[in-house]
């Protein structure tokens, strides 16, 4: 796989983590769960605009 594809795959797999930790009810992140949402959503967006 490309280097690029990686990278969008891991940027959602933080979005989805973050989104996880946010419906548990016995996890407290104290809102720190929007940062990792971000930093896959930036990832995502890194990934998208990378070089192939």
């Amino acid at each position: 796989m490309e280097r690029s594809i990686k990278i969008m795959l891991l940027g959602i797999a933080f979005m989805l983590l973050g989104l996880f930790i946010q419906g548990e009810p016995g996890i407290e992140m104290y809102g720190n769960e929007f940062f990792i949402v971000l930093l896959g959503f930036m990832m995502t967006l890194f990934g998208v605009f990378a070089k192939r």
